[in-house]
């Protein structure tokens, strides 16, 4: 199998970096990725794929029936899911090569390209390696990863039955990742991303002339006492073995220099691990927050959603993701990754759905500048692209055969 697929990633490599050029050129944002889906669907009925459209509006799905000749066609043969989100990010490109936005104030600065790119890769190989294929495989390509705090497209495309018809037995993802050595792929069982929860705290006050302060009840300063004091509930009220994180981003009141306003807005974000630690925040905050303006005389509304869950991978799917990875690119480019990223990431809902792994592919090559994820200049060497499509063709296929013997 090893030398079909090598074969195949050389015979497509051209072809694979331009999809990702093309589509890093047009990019979409959350929920009107409607050039996008069009380009993926066409693709996949051209390979030959069975193909379903219009999941959470943009959303593209194509299924591959395995001819491993070994499987009773009863019905009851193993499905794994692999997903590609597919929407780009509201920012302006600032990069300069050939292939840069022509969509003013889009850009894709998360490597939604590349997965696309890899996700179409991965369907026309497995396609020609069909006789390889102990069962089915499912591609999907999920819109809307990035619109947080509006709950995602993982979660709609679950309700409208993502997951069924063939009900799916397990699900793989991957993510490009600045932070790892380029080549090389990371996962670990467990946990290994963290929920995202945004949260709004208006603070309800009484405006005065500035001068004369005591006459009214500054949310200013009620609001720079909850900033303050929500810092407590991770040194104070977090078990220093669990981690968390609370950051305020938006500080808004007021209109002129000498006036307390009426009311001011915080905004800000919950990162954590575990669900219990996750409600104990949400708990404190709303606590704190409330028993702080009272004491200073003021009121606050605090709006808390419950966003992107833990992504927690299965210990089995993970396994055999390290295995294949080794068994394909070498011991030397399998991580097994020893901490979470705070990052959210919706994948967190299929995996709560299905036994899954979710993989992280390393772009950072030494010596040279390497941007974030979220950057204006993000870019990769596009030689990742072939090496993460081996990493998902033969983990799907080992799993399909590993299952084929239980």
């Amino acid at each position: 199998m090893t030398e079909i697929l090598n074969d195949l990633i050389e015979k497509y490599k051209d072809w694979i970096i331009s999809l990702r050029r093309d589509i890093h050129q047009y990019p979409e944002s959350s929920q009107k990725e409607y050039r996008t889906s069009k380009k993926i669907y066409n693709i996949l009925k051209e390979i030959g794929l069975k193909v379903e459209k219009d999941y959470y509006n943009t959303g593209v799905v194509g299924l591959i029936e395995g001819e491993n000749g070994e499987i009773e066609k009863n019905g009851k043969e193993k499905t794994i899911a692999l997903r590609f989100d597919m929407d780009a990010l509201e920012m302006e490109e600032k990069n300069n090569h050939s292939f840069t936005s022509n969509n003013e104030g889009l850009m894709h600065a998360c490597g939604h390209d590349g997965h696309i790119a890899m996700g179409l890769g991965t369907a026309r190989i497995l396609n020609e390696m069909k006789d390889e294929i102990s069962g089915n495989i499912k591609l999907i390509f999920q819109p809307a990863e990035e619109d947080a705090p509006n709950g995602g497209g993982a979660q709609y495309m679950i309700q409208e039955g993502v997951l069924e018809d063939p009900d799916v037995d397990a699900m793989l993802g991957l993510h490009i990742w600045p932070d790892l050595p380029f080549g090389k792929i990371g996962t670990k069982k467990g946990v290994i991303m963290g929920a995202s929860d945004p949260f709004t705290i208006n603070v309800i006050g009484k405006g005065v002339h500035a001068s004369q302060p005591y006459q009214g009840i500054d949310p200013i300063v009620i609001g720079s006492q909850i900033v303050n004091n929500l810092q407590t509930i991770i040194s104070r009220n977090i078990d220093p073995f669990e981690q968390a994180v609370i950051s305020i981003g938006v500080f808004n009141g007021g209109t002129r220099y000498n006036t307390i306003p009426d009311n001011v807005s915080l905004k800000g974000t919950v990162r954590t691990f575990d669900e219990r630690v996750r409600k104990g925040i949400y708990e404190k905050i709303n606590t704190i927050s409330e028993n702080t303006a009272r004491g200073m005389g003021g009121k606050v509304e605090v709006n808390y959603s419950f966003g992107y869950p833990p992504l927690k991978n299965n210990a089995k799917v993970t396994e055999t993701a390290l295995n294949s990875i080794i068994d394909i690119l070498g011991t030397e480019n399998a991580v097994r990754v020893k901490r979470p990223a705070p990052t959210g990431e919706d994948f967190a809902f299929f995996a709560r759905e299905v036994p899954s792994a979710f993989l992280w592919l390393g772009c950072n090559k030494k010596g040279e500048e390497t941007s974030k994820l979220h950057s204006p200049y993000f870019n990769f060497d596009e030689d990742i692209l072939g090496i993460g499509v081996k990493a998902l063709v033969s983990t799907a296929l080992n799993w399909l055969e590993e299952e084929k013997e239980v």
